[in-house]
């Protein structure tokens, strides 16, 4: 068993958000009380569009993804009942034997290492290595398309009473199932606008929408309960209702504390099946979340007949679960007589280059981080290093570029920089940035994740040019 669920003090959340900052005492208090959690009032989650250009966009639109973050009492009760289900979970995992398939959102611990569990590039690792052990096989790749979104509420239902062995879910937990399915959202911008944080302002002349106060100066608590149901819940004629409400039967909302173990726990019976089927054949089966991997021994045949077995299987589990066939590779090694292997694509875009898999790029010979993996990368520093330039103009104001160059701490920028977002890492990796990442990959991989350094080569003076383009820019 492990040690019951504790908050600390990293743990508490300091966002703008509905409800009042509660301190860590009472915060672990109220999320520990299932009578408290049973009449629990559930805030909206607020949500905002995270959007970026794809890598190599080819005219592609730009990419899109909703973020929504819970209430702070609400994170902590997600948080308590994704423990709860958590340590069941992994329970469940050794009694059926599939431990190693399902690898996100674990804590995997290293063969013989006390310290932190398993990262991505231990999972890549593993992946890579296994296919240098078999030699001539086969790969196929598959991706769940909107897995989050699409998740069916009777079957998470059923998964959930199986999982605690209730025949219904008690109150408590009912009522963070409810919180979570059919869960509220609102929009943050239209909130901050309600609320007259954002607004019409004068900048240079004209007239344009942005925060009516600095972001820092935005009360934790966003309102009082009185304004949220007049102005937010619709309380007040002269302001409509800005709250949507998931009415569907599938879907979750992807970023809150609970969701990901529910993403987990809700394909365990398929986990079950993938993987005796391709024990069966020799091989071994990994799913990252809504990424799907077998690996087994043979050629195009067989793992064209293992990618459609798995299309056929997953139709099993809501019928808005699909495969992305976009996203579906079938890619082939074989030995070359050396220590090499060599690959061919027999099906799918995504592979012409090699094996993708979480964030890296495997082609039998050598390991690289994946060219969209560096892109966004590059895509956030960017937009970090514009902020803060921006930041930095105004505190100086008058001052030219040569001085606020100077004056630039470029080194600090780059060390507190770029922590790795997009990759399920243990706590104990959270202060990592890419920098650190990257490097530590190429170590990993060794011999032959020596491409990675070459990759990261020059990222300081990459970042240095920017630095200065930005500042031309804020200063034109």
């Amino acid at each position: 068993m492990s040690p019951e669920w504790q908050l600390k003090p990293a743990d508490l959340k300091r966002y703008p958000h509905f409800d009042k900052y509660l301190p860590l005492d009472e915060a672990q208090a109220i999320a520990a009380d299932p009578e408290r959690v049973a009449s629990n009032p559930f805030f909206p989650f607020l949500r905002y569009i995270k959007s970026w250009r794809p890598y190599r966009p080819n005219g592609k639109p730009r990419k899109e993804r909703p973020i929504r973050y819970a209430s702070r009492r609400d994170a902590y009760i997600f948080a308590r009942y994704r423990h709860l289900l958590a340590e069941k979970y992994e329970t469940e995992l050794h009694r059926l034997g599939i431990q190693e398939c399902p690898i996100a959102y674990r804590k995997i611990p290293i063969s013989g290492n006390e310290g932190p569990g398993k990262c991505n590039i231990n999972f890549a690792k593993d992946v890579f290595d296994r296919i240098r052990a078999m030699g001539s096989c086969v790969v196929v790749a598959l991706d769940i398309s909107s897995y989050f979104e699409n998740i069916d509420h009777a079957l998470l239902y059923n998964l959930w009473c199986r999982l605690i062995g209730a025949n219904d879910l008690p109150p408590d937990h009912k009522s963070v199932f409810r919180a979570i399915t059919e869960y509220a959202v609102v929009d943050r911008d239209k909130v901050y606008e309600r609320l007259g944080f954002m607004g019409v302002k004068e900048k240079n002349g004209k007239r344009v929408k942005g925060y009516l106060r600095k972001y820092n100066e935005i009360p934790l608590q966003l309102c009082t309960p009185q304004e949220f149901r007049q102005k937010i819940a619709g309380g007040d004629p002269q302001f409509p209702k800005i709250i949507e409400k998931n009415e569907k039967p599938y879907g979750i909302p992807q970023g809150a504390p609970i969701s990901d173990i529910l993403a987990n726990i809700y394909l365990i019976d398929f986990d079950i099946l993938m993987s005796a089927y391709t024990k069966d054949l020799g091989g071994c089966y990994f799913r990252y979340s809504d990424d799907i991997l077998i690996l087994v021994p043979g050629g195009a045949s067989i793992g064209l007949r293992a990618r459609d077995h798995a299309m056929v299987e997953i139709t099993n589990f809501g019928r808005e679960i699909k495969i992305k066939e976009s996203k579906t590779s079938v890619i082939t090694f074989r030995t070359n007589g050396s220590d090499s292997l060599s690959f061919d694509l027999i099906a799918g875009e995504q592979g012409k280059n090699g094996l993708e898999y979480l964030g890296f790029r495997f082609d039998g010979r050598r390991v690289y981080l994946r060219d969209s993996t560096l892109s966004a990368f590059y895509r956030k520093m960017t937009y970090s290093l514009r902020h803060e330039v921006r930041a930095f103009v105004a505190r100086y104001p008058g001052k030219d570029i040569g001085f606020l160059l100077a004056k630039f701490k470029l080194e600090d920028f780059v060390g507190r920089f770029g922590r790795v977002e997009d990759f399920d890492l243990n706590s104990e990796y959270q202060d990592w940035t890419f920098w650190t990442y990257a490097h530590r990959a190429a170590r990993e991989f060794g011999t032959e994740g020596q491409p990675i350094y070459r990759q990261m080569r020059g990222h300081r003076d990459l970042i240095s040019k920017r630095l200065r383009a930005e500042f031309e820019k804020a200063l034109s």
